[in-house]
Protein backbone atom coordinates (compact mmCIF):
# COMPACT_ATOMS: atom_id res chain seq x y z
CA UNK A 1 0.00 0.00 0.00
CA UNK A 2 1.36 3.54 -1.06
CA UNK A 3 1.66 6.10 1.73
CA UNK A 4 -1.22 8.50 2.32
CA UNK A 5 -1.34 11.61 2.81
CA UNK A 6 -3.24 14.03 3.89
CA UNK A 7 -3.25 16.81 1.91
CA UNK A 8 -6.20 19.75 1.90
CA UNK A 9 -5.55 22.08 -1.07
CA UNK A 10 -4.66 18.74 -3.64
CA UNK A 11 -4.71 19.49 -7.30
CA UNK A 12 -3.12 18.23 -9.85
CA UNK A 13 0.72 18.99 -10.70
CA UNK A 14 2.72 21.05 -8.30
CA UNK A 15 1.60 20.69 -4.62
CA UNK A 16 3.65 21.69 -1.84
CA UNK A 17 3.42 19.48 2.05
CA UNK A 18 2.92 21.39 4.68
CA UNK A 19 5.69 20.63 7.38
CA UNK A 20 3.88 18.01 9.33
CA UNK A 21 3.02 16.46 6.27
CA UNK A 22 6.70 16.46 4.65
CA UNK A 23 7.88 15.72 8.38
CA UNK A 24 6.35 12.52 8.47
CA UNK A 25 6.74 11.44 4.87
CA UNK A 26 10.82 12.19 5.28
CA UNK A 27 11.37 11.44 8.59
CA UNK A 28 8.92 9.12 9.97
CA UNK A 29 7.92 6.89 6.18
CA UNK A 30 11.57 7.36 4.90
CA UNK A 31 10.32 8.18 1.85
CA UNK A 32 12.84 9.63 -0.66
CA UNK A 33 12.42 11.65 -4.12
CA UNK A 34 11.25 9.42 -7.01
CA UNK A 35 8.73 7.76 -4.85
CA UNK A 36 4.99 7.18 -5.59
CA UNK A 37 2.53 8.22 -2.77
CA UNK A 38 -1.15 9.10 -2.70
CA UNK A 39 -2.36 12.38 -1.39
CA UNK A 40 -6.20 12.93 0.08
CA UNK A 41 -8.06 15.93 0.54
CA UNK A 42 -9.84 14.81 3.17
CA UNK A 43 -13.33 15.93 1.20
CA UNK A 44 -13.45 13.17 -0.80
CA UNK A 45 -10.71 12.82 -3.04
CA UNK A 46 -7.41 11.47 -3.83
CA UNK A 47 -4.81 11.52 -6.75
CA UNK A 48 -1.58 9.05 -7.55
CA UNK A 49 1.55 11.20 -6.88
CA UNK A 50 5.63 11.27 -6.93
CA UNK A 51 7.82 12.91 -4.73
CA UNK A 52 9.81 15.14 -5.99
CA UNK A 53 11.38 17.25 -3.37
CA UNK A 54 12.09 15.19 -0.10
CA UNK A 55 12.80 18.04 2.87
CA UNK A 56 11.20 17.40 6.19
CA UNK A 57 10.23 20.91 6.47
CA UNK A 58 9.28 21.31 2.66
CA UNK A 59 8.24 18.45 0.04
CA UNK A 60 6.98 18.64 -3.31
CA UNK A 61 4.81 16.36 -5.28
CA UNK A 62 3.64 15.94 -8.57
CA UNK A 63 0.29 14.69 -8.72
CA UNK A 64 -1.96 13.41 -11.24
CA UNK A 65 -5.77 14.24 -11.70
CA UNK A 66 -7.55 14.22 -8.42
CA UNK A 67 -10.45 11.53 -8.02
CA UNK A 68 -13.29 11.20 -5.75
CA UNK A 69 -13.50 7.88 -4.17
CA UNK A 70 -15.48 6.97 -1.81
CA UNK A 71 -15.15 4.64 1.14
CA UNK A 72 -17.41 5.93 3.86
CA UNK A 73 -19.68 4.06 5.23
CA UNK A 74 -23.74 4.35 4.36
CA UNK A 75 -24.71 6.16 7.06
CA UNK A 76 -23.61 8.99 8.38
CA UNK A 77 -22.70 8.30 12.18
CA UNK A 78 -22.14 10.98 15.19
CA UNK A 79 -20.22 9.38 18.51
CA UNK A 80 -21.13 11.05 21.78
CA UNK A 81 -18.48 9.62 23.52
CA UNK A 82 -18.34 10.64 27.14
CA UNK A 83 -14.60 12.14 28.37
CA UNK A 84 -12.27 9.19 29.60
CA UNK A 85 -9.14 9.00 31.35
CA UNK A 86 -5.61 8.19 29.71
CA UNK A 87 -5.03 7.41 26.30
CA UNK A 88 -8.62 5.54 26.08
CA UNK A 89 -9.77 8.81 24.72
CA UNK A 90 -7.34 8.63 22.00
CA UNK A 91 -7.99 4.85 20.72
CA UNK A 92 -11.63 5.50 21.01
CA UNK A 93 -11.07 8.43 17.99
CA UNK A 94 -8.92 6.37 16.31
CA UNK A 95 -11.05 3.31 16.08
CA UNK A 96 -14.01 5.28 15.54
CA UNK A 97 -12.30 7.10 12.42
CA UNK A 98 -11.06 3.57 10.77
CA UNK A 99 -15.16 2.52 11.32
CA UNK A 100 -16.64 4.89 9.40
CA UNK A 101 -17.71 7.40 12.34
CA UNK A 102 -18.52 11.08 10.46
CA UNK A 103 -18.35 12.91 13.46
CA UNK A 104 -17.02 12.58 17.30
CA UNK A 105 -18.35 14.78 20.12
CA UNK A 106 -16.55 14.93 23.17
CA UNK A 107 -18.53 15.27 26.11
CA UNK A 108 -18.49 16.27 29.88
CA UNK A 109 -20.83 14.13 31.98
CA UNK A 110 -21.52 14.35 35.75
CA UNK A 111 -19.45 11.01 35.95
CA UNK A 112 -16.37 11.77 33.86
CA UNK A 113 -13.29 11.70 35.88
CA UNK A 114 -11.23 13.72 33.22
CA UNK A 115 -11.73 16.69 33.55
CA UNK A 116 -10.88 19.69 31.27
CA UNK A 117 -10.50 23.37 31.32
CA UNK A 118 -11.16 25.80 28.52
CA UNK A 119 -7.71 25.97 27.40
CA UNK A 120 -6.78 22.47 27.72
CA UNK A 121 -9.74 20.83 26.15
CA UNK A 122 -8.98 23.21 22.69
CA UNK A 123 -5.42 21.40 22.77
CA UNK A 124 -7.10 17.76 23.05
CA UNK A 125 -9.55 18.50 20.36
CA UNK A 126 -6.73 19.51 18.20
CA UNK A 127 -4.42 16.16 19.06
CA UNK A 128 -7.85 14.36 18.65
CA UNK A 129 -8.37 15.76 15.50
CA UNK A 130 -4.37 14.95 14.07
CA UNK A 131 -5.47 11.24 15.46
CA UNK A 132 -8.53 11.17 12.93
CA UNK A 133 -6.21 12.66 10.49
CA UNK A 134 -3.90 9.85 11.00
CA UNK A 135 -6.32 7.14 10.69
CA UNK A 136 -8.15 8.31 7.80
CA UNK A 137 -4.48 8.54 5.89
CA UNK A 138 -4.26 4.62 7.40
CA UNK A 139 -7.56 3.07 7.11
CA UNK A 140 -8.09 4.64 3.46
CA UNK A 141 -11.12 6.65 4.10
CA UNK A 142 -11.01 10.32 2.27
CA UNK A 143 -13.67 11.84 4.24
CA UNK A 144 -11.89 12.68 7.26
CA UNK A 145 -13.83 12.08 10.64
CA UNK A 146 -14.36 15.51 12.30
CA UNK A 147 -13.70 15.89 15.86
CA UNK A 148 -16.05 18.38 17.55
CA UNK A 149 -15.36 20.48 20.55
CA UNK A 150 -15.47 19.27 23.64
CA UNK A 151 -18.99 20.52 25.18
CA UNK A 152 -21.33 19.85 27.79
CA UNK A 153 -23.82 16.87 27.44
CA UNK A 154 -26.84 18.67 27.68
CA UNK A 155 -25.77 20.76 24.41
CA UNK A 156 -24.77 17.32 22.70
CA UNK A 157 -28.39 16.44 23.04
CA UNK A 158 -29.42 19.10 20.61
CA UNK A 159 -28.05 16.73 17.32
CA UNK A 160 -30.61 15.80 15.62
CA UNK A 161 -30.68 12.52 14.14
CA UNK A 162 -33.34 10.24 12.38
CA UNK A 163 -31.66 7.40 15.04
CA UNK A 164 -30.54 8.14 18.32
CA UNK A 165 -29.16 5.47 20.88
CA UNK A 166 -28.14 5.79 24.47
CA UNK A 167 -26.29 2.77 25.28
CA UNK A 168 -27.17 1.20 28.26
CA UNK A 169 -26.65 -2.23 29.13
CA UNK A 170 -30.37 -2.24 30.68
CA UNK A 171 -32.24 -1.30 28.57
CA UNK A 172 -34.53 -3.46 26.93
CA UNK A 173 -34.41 -2.58 23.36
CA UNK A 174 -31.14 -4.46 21.94
CA UNK A 175 -28.73 -3.38 19.27
CA UNK A 176 -29.52 -6.29 17.11
CA UNK A 177 -32.94 -5.82 16.92
CA UNK A 178 -33.02 -1.39 17.26
CA UNK A 179 -34.24 0.01 13.68
CA UNK A 180 -31.80 1.43 12.15
CA UNK A 181 -31.42 4.34 9.70
CA UNK A 182 -28.78 6.44 7.58
CA UNK A 183 -28.65 9.18 10.38
CA UNK A 184 -27.88 7.50 13.42
CA UNK A 185 -26.22 9.10 16.78
CA UNK A 186 -25.06 6.98 19.29
CA UNK A 187 -23.86 8.36 22.99
CA UNK A 188 -21.90 6.53 25.05
CA UNK A 189 -21.39 7.25 28.66
CA UNK A 190 -18.22 7.86 30.68
CA UNK A 191 -16.40 4.94 33.22
CA UNK A 192 -19.01 4.96 35.92
CA UNK A 193 -22.10 5.37 33.39
CA UNK A 194 -24.77 8.05 33.16
CA UNK A 195 -26.67 9.39 36.04
CA UNK A 196 -30.32 9.27 36.14
CA UNK A 197 -30.77 12.99 35.45
CA UNK A 198 -28.68 12.53 32.16
CA UNK A 199 -30.62 9.93 31.37
CA UNK A 200 -33.86 11.59 31.06
CA UNK A 201 -32.79 14.35 29.76
CA UNK A 202 -31.42 12.19 26.55
CA UNK A 203 -34.52 10.31 26.54
CA UNK A 204 -36.96 13.90 26.50
CA UNK A 205 -34.01 14.82 23.33
CA UNK A 206 -35.63 11.38 21.45
CA UNK A 207 -32.58 9.02 22.44
CA UNK A 208 -33.45 5.19 23.27
CA UNK A 209 -31.76 3.30 25.36
CA UNK A 210 -29.84 0.41 23.78
CA UNK A 211 -27.85 -2.30 25.19
CA UNK A 212 -24.84 -4.25 23.27
CA UNK A 213 -25.31 -7.74 24.97
CA UNK A 214 -25.99 -9.83 27.95
CA UNK A 215 -22.62 -8.03 29.02
CA UNK A 216 -21.10 -4.54 30.72
CA UNK A 217 -18.74 -2.84 27.94
CA UNK A 218 -15.97 -0.32 28.68
CA UNK A 219 -16.43 3.12 27.73
CA UNK A 220 -13.35 2.55 24.96
CA UNK A 221 -14.60 -0.42 23.49
CA UNK A 222 -18.16 0.47 23.04
CA UNK A 223 -18.27 3.24 19.90
CA UNK A 224 -15.69 0.02 18.39
CA UNK A 225 -18.24 -2.71 19.55
CA UNK A 226 -21.44 -1.08 18.11
CA UNK A 227 -19.78 0.76 14.61
CA UNK A 228 -19.20 -2.69 14.06
CA UNK A 229 -22.03 -4.02 14.77
CA UNK A 230 -23.51 -1.03 12.40
CA UNK A 231 -21.03 -1.79 9.22
CA UNK A 232 -22.49 -5.50 9.64
CA UNK A 233 -26.15 -4.38 9.76
CA UNK A 234 -25.26 -2.06 7.06
CA UNK A 235 -24.13 -4.77 4.80
CA UNK A 236 -20.13 -3.44 4.68
CA UNK A 237 -18.97 -6.85 6.42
Amino acid sequence: MLPRILHPKLSPGHNQLSEEASHHLVRVLRATEGDAVVLFNGQGQEARAVLSQAHPKESICQAETPESVNRESPARITVIQALCLGDKMDWVVQKACELGASRLMPVRTSRSQLKLDADRASKRQAHWQRIANAAAAQCGRNQVMTVLPVTSFEAALSVVSTTAWLLDPFANQSLSTAPLTQDITLAIGPEAGWSDEEEALAKQAGFQGVRCGPRILRTETAAAAVLTAIAVRLGEF
